[in-house]
């Protein structure tokens, strides 16, 4: 019985080490995410698609050439093709597309408040006497 006494005062804390291990990787996680996302930005765009009425949006954007960028690249993969263009630019604003297929026809809106910029473009559609009106992006972009 001499033996069991030593095993006993070598026992470690293996539970609170893995404890300490896991909150170590989740806080090195929480940082990396932390630094590696980019600062939101005034900046974005809807780009579209007069062929297809495809569409493309980007928004929060530091840089306006980066948010028209990606609003092209989001409309063409979306289109599969390549005749997007960006058909509102937004800083610190909003805008809304409604589009009626019915008319072949889309309606853009840009203005500081996303509701009456989301009403006009469906008002917009709706005076054409679509029936198929729907709003189809509205976004605002805004740095803070």
């Amino acid at each position: 019985m001499h033996g069991d006494h030593g095993f006993y005062e070598c026992k470690k804390p293996y539970g609170l080490m893995a404890l300490l291990l896991v909150s170590l990787l989740v806080l090195a996680g929480a940082t990396y995410w932390k630094l590696s996302k980019p600062a939101m930005g005034p900046y974005g765009a809807i780009a579209l698609s007069d062929s297809s009425l495809t569409y493309g949006g980007a928004w929060g954007y530091a840089d306006p050439i980066a948010a028209y960028k990606r609003s092209i690249a989001e409309c063409n993969k979306a289109a599969s093709g390549k005749d997007c263009v960006v058909k509102v630019s937004l800083k610190d604003n909003c805008g809304a597309l409604a589009i009626s297929v019915e008319r072949n026809a889309s309606f853009l809106m840009q203005g500081r408040d996303q509701v009456t910029a989301t009403q006009t473009a469906m008002a917009q559609c709706q005076e054409t006497g679509a029936s198929d009106c729907a709003i189809h992006e509205n976004i605002c972009s805004s740095a803070s």
